[in-house]
Parts: C-alpha cells; structure tokens; sequence
C-alpha cells in the first residue's frame, strides 16, 4: 500500500488545479474531479472523476479513500453572462457544492479539506485602502465573495463541531505562472505564483491535525495590503518569489 497521501482535488481542470498537479505529483497521490474539461497533461497514475460538485451522491462517492480534500471547483461564467443567473450558479456551485464536500469528508472520514477561498471576502477592505488581516470581520465585495465568507465560516463549523482540520486559502491574483506579473507600487502586489500556492498548499496538507486558519495567499511585496504573518505561525509557509520588483 502506498504511503503518500491521496488528494481529491475538485476544480482540477482550472488555473490553480494545473498548478497543484504541476508542482504536487511528485508529493501526492492524485483523484482529480473535473466538472467537462479533461486535461491532456494526466499522468496514467491519476484517478479521474467527471461530476459536478453540486451532485451530492456523486461528491460522497468522489472522496472514499482519500486523505484531504482540496476544494478548488467553482461557478464559472463568461463574459457578458446575465447576473442573475450566474448567482445562481454560485448558490448551486460555490455554496451548495461546498456543502457537499465538507459533508463527503465528514461521512468519509476525510480529517483535512483545504478550501480555496478569495480575497473577495474583504474586499471593500481593500477598495478603502485598509490593509486587511485574517482575523476581521469578512466584506465581501460581491456576491462570490459572499460565496467565499459561506465556505469559511462553514469550515469553521466542521472544524468546531466535527473536528476536521480545514485551512482556507484567500488566494489573490492567480494567473498560474511563476513570472513576476505586474509592477506593482511597493507593498501593493496582488499576484500569487503557482510555486507558492502549491507550497502553502502542501504546507497545510502537513500541518499538525486538528487545526484552523485562514490565509492569504500572495507572493512577496503584499505587506501594504494584506498580513500573512500567520501562516508562517500556523503551518510554517513564507512565500518565495517575488510579486513585484520592489519585493526583494
């Protein structure tokens, strides 16, 4: 039997999914849940299920026998999509589908879910130039931010209640590339590298059981906008590359 960890990663077609499987294979053991999309990058060894996370029967039967979940699906719509509709989907996908994942690790006895959260959830924080900490009260600045402060507040729940550990990560611009991005002014980056995310996230996949946190996932050069102080404290992460020039 092997002695990796097995990972159901949901939304693994997406940015941040890519960039798990890139920098993760060589840890990790994978189940990767794709929604239509097949990737053409899988390896052989990988464990393939195609559902929609808002399928609750089928999100049951999609984390027997792994080790931790890393929530990463999500309601996607293009551009130009009518509003309405697309909070629907939020409240099927992002919600509802949340829901059922934290009810598959808690009927599986699944002990860890990582949840991709957003900086959405304090985002009018940050449209008033407040530089924001993990511990204030969420406002999100729409509703996929609402989204998020649900999936949170939900993984505390499952943590208090049931005794999961559950890491959020507020994951920041993601444009999955280990490029500096954008020149940000100093202290203002936004931009999270796929090495980083992929490191914060086998940082929490390792973190001591049970625990709790909530974190924002930047790259250097974020000091002005956001504090991630505590997850170095609470499973040992610092990012490594740089977000902007100014951040050496």
């Amino acid at each position: 039997m092997s002695a990796r960890k097995k990972l159901l990663i949901t939304g693994a077609a997406g940015l941040v999914g890519s960039a798990l499987r890139r920098y993760l294979r060589g840890r990790y053991d994978f189940r990767l849940l794709f929604h239509r999309t097949i990737p053409n990058d899988l390896d052989p060894a990988d464990e393939i299920v195609v559902s929609d996370v808002a399928d609750f029967p089928a999100m049951i039967d999609a984390g027997a026998g792994v080790d931790v979940i890393v929530h990463l699906g999500i309601a996607t719509a293009g551009r130009g999509y009518p509003k309405s509709r697309y909070d629907r989907m939020i409240i099927e996908t992002n919600i509802g589908g949340t829901y059922n994942i934290f009810e598959s690790a808690r009927i599986n006895g699944i002990p860890k879910v990582i949840f991709a959260s957003s900086n959405a959830v304090t985002g009018l924080y940050e449209r008033e130039g407040i530089r924001a900490t993990p511990d204030m009260p969420p406002r999100p600045r729409d509703f996929y931010g609402v989204s998020k402060v649900f999936g949170e507040a939900l993984g505390r729940h499952y943590h208090d209640v049931y005794g999961l550990s559950v890491f959020c990560i507020r994951i920041c611009n993601f444009p999955n590339t280990d490029a500096v991005n954008t020149p940000f002014e100093p202290g203002m980056n936004r931009w999270l590298s796929a090495r980083d995310m992929a490191e914060l996230t086998a940082c929490c996949i390792e973190a001591q059981h049970p625990g709790f946190g909530i974190f924002y996932g930047v790259s250097k050069g974020a000091d002005k906008k956001w504090d991630i102080s505590n997850a170095k404290t609470l499973v040992g992460w610092e990012p490594q590359d740089r977000g902007a020039p100014d951040a050496q």
